[in-house]
């Protein structure tokens, strides 16, 4: 296994042990996309959220999308998450219906990505209401001869209510697998969160998987 990746990694984890008194978790993200014509795609997305501190889960979703690819730069998705979030009374289940629209240039062998997304938050305890989400992507070109590139992230959400920003998020890491039907990356994300007027912070190491059918 190349070097540079063991360092990444090790790099990563030790991010986490910056600051004892935040909250850390490990993030898992699965994703299998189903080839329905040449730019039409059928995707299948799991997630969950866990806190080492107090050896539990926090947060589990699925997804289901069906997205188009325009051209080799936008592309277009409509999609639905059903989640739960663990509360101090327990399970809080949200539907969430979502449309996405993506733009994806390439230039000088950088690779972006913007996309745009907005939701509905559908709730059983909470008031629902709309959000957006907006996340860049950026991938950096290969820097060894296994193809392992580095990445940044930065993305951001918006309540269509008296909260306005609520959530925020930077990332950096590696793609340390990028191949035709299998993709492969693990990352650090630094989190800011609001509740009751206060931001809190939250050290994230992530994995995210992607297998193309």
């Amino acid at each position: 296994m190349p070097k540079l990746f063991l360092f990444v990694v090790a790099i990563l984890f030790s991010l986490s042990s910056f600051s004892q008194e935040r909250k850390m978790q490990l993030w898992n993200y699965n994703k299998v996309s189903i080839s329905i014509t040449g730019r039409t795609f059928f995707e299948v997305a799991e997630k969950i959220h866990y806190t080492p501190r107090t050896n539990t889960i926090d947060l589990k979703f699925g997804d289901i999308w069906l997205s188009h690819e325009c051209n080799n730069w936008f592309g277009y998705a409509g999609g639905f998450r059903l989640s739960y979030s663990r509360k101090i009374y327990g399970w809080q289940e949200e539907r969430r219906p979502m449309v996405l629209a993506e733009v994806s240039p390439n230039i000088k062998n950088f690779n972006f990505n913007f996309s745009g997304r907005f939701e509905y938050r559908w709730f059983e305890e909470e008031q629902n209401h709309f959000r957006f989400r907006q996340k860049l992507d950026v991938d950096f070109p290969p820097v060894t001869k296994w193809n392992l590139n580095l990445f940044a992230a930065e993305e951001s959400f918006l309540k269509f209510n008296s909260e306005k920003i609520h959530l925020a998020r930077v990332y950096a890491g590696i793609n340390t697998l990028n191949k035709a039907h299998f993709k492969m990356k693990i990352y650090y994300s630094l989190e800011k969160s609001k509740s009751l007027h206060l931001w809190n912070t939250a050290d994230i190491i992530g994995m995210n998987m992607n297998i193309n059918l």
